[in-house]
């Protein structure tokens, strides 16, 4: 039962096989020569702002007071703002005590610089001068009794060698004590070293940097907007809590009156493209007139995916009309047609050995021509040399293209 139904089955195929027309084979196809440089392009694209910013703090506190405008209305999405406008401010108080410890650090370091260059006061030199004085009196008075004391005790020997012990430790104590009161008085006299300033002004600078640094922090618990600028997002309200690190952003302000059109060409007209010269005729569904302007400036960029450039042209203030920020912008460029080749499907290219060729119609019938090639495009590529802008050229598979044969009939023109 097997091979009957396989030959039925073969059988059926083979008459659907025959049944198919010539005409509904359709293996080849024309494609036109494409100029690569065309005297007209255009290009699509969506408006930028030329300055976006998300802001948060860089301290870490919560949100104590929200900005307003000036219908006194909290800020929220779409209200705009002047540069300078308070935007929202974080609690204070820990970043106060900070300026106050710092500010007492400072006063303290001074003080202390202060007391070293004030001049020694008399009275402190009169007690040094006084414990000196007493003591030289201590020191002589053992001095006698160590001399009696040894007299007694080696030639008399009527007193104990322990008492002479003792008055020669007693006159030691005093002689180092009295080396001791002369230091202070010396150093009374000559006033602090160089060393012992050079210390104590350089704990100045460093309190010095600490109050600048803690005056900064309290200055910045109030967030203003750097520009002029629209909000496009809020994230954060009153009360809630925000920080520097991980920096947490709490609004968005975008500029609406200084935009530009990003707009993508593909990388064939990149060496056209003069930033300062090219001029094009801007258009968009938000704009009730056409806008002409020029190139700003070009992205040295090319996207490898869609073999494409950006380039970009700033729109004026006063002539942006209804333009926000991501509207789609569509731009006309006139270009001088100085055109290096032309482009082709991949497919169309074959290759006889190692030189490349395409199959041309040309007079109901397919020519061989070599072709020079050039970049590669995704999908096209450019033929130098070999091709016309606007001849056709025949795609299909290789064995299907041969030299001199002519065009299947569903590619001759209809005959009126």
């Amino acid at each position: 039962m097997i091979p009957v139904i396989r030959n039925v089955f073969l059988a059926a195929l083979s008459l659907a096989t025959v049944g198919l027309g010539a005409e509904e084979r359709q293996p080849l196809s024309l494609v036109a020569a494409q100029p690569l440089r065309s005297g007209e392009v255009t290009a699509t694209g969506r408006t930028l702002a030329q300055s976006s910013t998300r802001i948060g703090s860089r301290l870490a506190a919560h949100i104590v007071e929200w900005g307003k405008n000036e219908a006194g209305q909290p800020l929220d999405v779409g209200m705009a703002v002047k540069k300078g406008q308070r935007l929202f401010a974080i609690d204070p108080s820990t970043f106060k005590a900070k300026v106050d410890a710092a500010e007492a650090a400072l006063g303290s370091a001074q003080a202390a610089l202060d007391n070293l260059k004030a001049p020694t006061r008399k009275e402190r030199l009169d007690v040094l001068r006084t414990v000196l004085a007493e003591l030289d009196t201590h020191i002589k008075d053992r001095e006698r009794d160590e001399a009696r004391f040894r007299r007694l005790v080696e030639v008399d020997h009527t007193m104990p060698v322990k008492r002479l012990e003792e008055v020669v430790l007693e006159l030691s104590l005093r002689r180092t004590q009295r080396t001791a009161a002369q230091a202070k008085l010396d150093e009374a006299l000559a006033g602090p070293t160089p060393t012992e300033i050079a210390v104590a002004e350089a704990k100045i600078r460093q309190e010095q940097a600490a109050l600048a640094a803690a005056r900064l922090d309290l200055n910045d618990v109030v967030v203003t907007a750097p520009f002029d600028a629209v909000i496009t997002r809020r994230w954060k309200s009153l009360g809630d809590y925000v920080a520097g690190a991980p920096y947490v952003e709490v609004i968005e302000l975008t500029t609406i009156d200084h935009l530009e059109a990003d707009l993508r060409l593909p990388e064939a007209y990149f060496p056209q493209l003069a930033p300062g010269k090219t001029h094009l005729t801007l258009r968009s569904l938000l704009l009730k007139n056409e806008l002409d302007l020029i190139v700003t400036r070009l992205v040295p960029d090319i996207e490898v995916q869609q073999g494409t450039f950006a380039f970009r042209v700033a729109i004026p203030p006063d002539v942006r009309g209804g333009l926000v920020p991501g509207a789609f912008v569509t731009a006309t460029l006139k270009l001088a047609d100085h055109s290096e080749g032309v482009i082709l499907p991949l497919r169309a290219v074959l290759y006889n050995s190692t030189k490349p060729v395409v199959m041309v119609a040309s007079e109901g019938k397919m020519h061989r021509r070599p072709v020079e090639l050039g970049d590669r495009l995704t999908e096209n590529i450019i033929v130098r040399s070999g091709v016309q802008p606007g001849e056709s050229v025949v795609v299909g598979p290789p064995e299907e293209l041969k030299d001199g044969a002519p065009l299947p009939a569903y590619l001759l023109p209809e005959k009126k």
